[in-house]
C-alpha cells in the first residue's frame, strides 16, 4: 500500500493554543513579573477561589501537581503507615504511587467497561485495614456520585476523589470536584486547561483539612510563620495560576468543541471498534478519546504510515507495575484491566484540531476496518 507524505495529525494541540493565544499570555506574563511576585501572588490566591466555586467546593488549594495533591489529601485525612487504600488497577500511575509513598498499601479493584472502578468487586477487597478510597474519574466521565459516596459511607472510609481526568465533568447535576472529603485537580499541559508546566489543585469543604494542605505545601508553616511539622515544598507560580485563570474563562468553549470532535468520532467510525459512551446523566468531558480495538497495535501502526499520531492510556494495569511488585497481587482478580490494557487506544481530541484532520482519522480508522476483513481499502 503506498504512504503519501501528509503533514502529520499531532496527537496534542499545546502549540497551536499557543499561537492562538499568544497575545494574551505575553501580556499576563507582563503583568506577573512586573509586580515580582512569582510565587504565591494575589494570581494563585484568585484562581483558588474561582476554581473551588467552579467545583461547588468551599476551598481550593493550588499545588506544583495531582501527584502532591492526592499524596497531601492522603496525609491530611489521616490515613497512616500500613493501612489500605483502594484504588482503580487502571489508571495514570499517580493514582497509586501517592498511596505508596505514604507506606500504606493500595488495594487495586478491577473497572467496569466506563474504565471506572467497579464498585461491587471493590466490596470483596474492604479489610479491617482499609481506611480510605481513591475513586478515579477516568477519561473524562464521572462514576456514579451518589454510589461512591455510600459505599465510602458504608465501609466506613475516606473518600478521596480523582478528579484529575474529568475537571467540567458531571453527573446529574453534581461536579467532578465535589464529591468526599477531598478532592484533586490536575491541570498538566495535556488537560482541559492546562498549565505551561505543572500544576494541581486539593478541594475540600473542612476549614481544617484546607488549613493542613496550606501548612504540607510549604514546609510545615502556619499562620505565624512558624515551622510546625514537616512539609514539603509544592507551590503553583503566580504566572501558572494566571494563565490557567485566563483559559478558566474559554473553559466552555473549548469544552464544547471536544465534545463536537468526539460526537463526530461517534458519528463516524465503522466497523468493530467499541467506542466510548456517555452514561444516562453524564456530561463527559472526553479528556481522552479511548477507543477499543482487538487489533489495536495493527491499527496504531496503520495511522502512523499516514502521520496521525495516537497513544495508549495505559499499557499496563497497576498491579503489574514493578512499583508494586513486592505486594504480590492474584493477576487474576483483574480480568478487565487487563483485557482493556491490550486493545485501548486515544485518539487526538482537543479544540485545535483541524476539520480536514478530524476527517482524515476516520477515513483512515474505516480504511483500515476494511484492510482487515479482506476488501481492501
Amino acid at each position: 500500500m503506498s504512504n503519501p507524505v501528509r503533514d502529520v495529525v499531532p496527537f496534542f494541540g499545546i502549540d497551536r493554543e499557543f499561537r492562538a493565544h499568544q497575545e494574551a499570555y505575553a501580556e499576563i506574563m507582563h503583568s506577573v513579573f512586573s509586580h515580582g511576585k512569582v510565587l504565591q501572588g494575589k494570581e494563585v490566591s484568585d484562581f483558588e477561589k474561582k476554581t473551588a466555586a467552579f467545583c461547588d467546593r468551599r476551598y481550593g488549594i493550588a499545588v506544583n501537581s495531582c501527584t502532591d495533591a492526592l499524596y497531601f489529601s492522603l496525609l491530611a485525612a489521616g490515613v497512616q503507615l500500613g493501612e489500605e487504600v483502594l484504588v482503580t488497577d487502571f489508571s495514570f500511575v499517580a493514582s497509586a504511587s501517592c498511596i505508596l509513598r505514604l507506606g500504606a498499601r493500595p488495594v487495586f479493584v478491577d473497572v467496569t467497561e466506563s474504565y471506572n472502578m467497579d464498585l461491587c468487586k471493590a466490596e470483596s477487597m474492604v479489610s479491617s485495614k482499609t481506611k480510605a478510597v481513591i475513586f478515579v474519574h477516568l477519561f473524562g466521565q464521572m462514576g456514579n456520585p451518589e454510589d461512591i459516596e455510600e459505599f465510602a459511607k458504608s465501609h466506613g472510609l475516606v473518600l478521596i476523589e480523582d478528579a484529575a481526568q474529568a475537571f467540567g465533568a458531571t453527573y446529574r447535576g453534581r461536579k467532578a470536584g465535589s464529591l468526599g472529603l477531598l478532592s484533586c485537580l490536575s491541570f498538566d499541559p495535556t488537560k482541559v486547561i492546562g498549565a505551561p508546566g505543572s500544576g494541581g489543585m486539593v478541594l475540600t469543604n473542612s476549614e481544617e483539612l484546607a488549613r493542613k494542605i496550606v501548612m504540607l505545601r510549604y514546609h510545615g508553616r502556619n499562620e505565624k510563620s512558624e515551622y510546625v511539622s514537616l512539609g514539603f515544598n509544592s507551590q503553583m507560580p503566580s504566572l501558572t495560576a494566571a494563565i490557567l485563570d485566563y483559559k478558566l474563562r474559554h473553559y466552555e468553549e473549548w469544552l464544547a468543541r471536544r465534545r463536537e470532535i468526539a460526537k463526530y468520532y461517534l458519528d463516524n467510525i465503522a466497523g468493530s471498534c467499541i467506542l466510548p459512551f456517555e452514561e444516562t446523566g453524564s456530561c463527559h468531558i472526553y479528556h481522552k478519546f479511548v477507543i477499543s480495538s482487538k487489533n489495536r497495535d495493527a491499527l496504531r501502526k496503520f495511522l502512523s504510515q499516514y502521520n496521525i499520531q495516537s497513544m495508549i492510556h495505559y499499557p499496563m494495569p497497576l498491579h503489574r507495575q514493578p512499583c508494586f511488585a513486592n505486594f504480590n497481587y492474584d493477576h487474576t482478580n483483574y480480568p478487565n484491566a487487563t483485557a482493556i490494557s491490550k486493545e485501548v487506544l486515544s485518539l487526538p481530541v482537543y479544540p485545535f484540531l483541524k476539520e480536514n484532520e478530524l476527517q482524515m482519522v476516520v477515513e483512515k480508522i474505516n480504511a483500515f476496518e476494511r484492510v482487515s476483513n479482506g476488501r481492501g481499502c
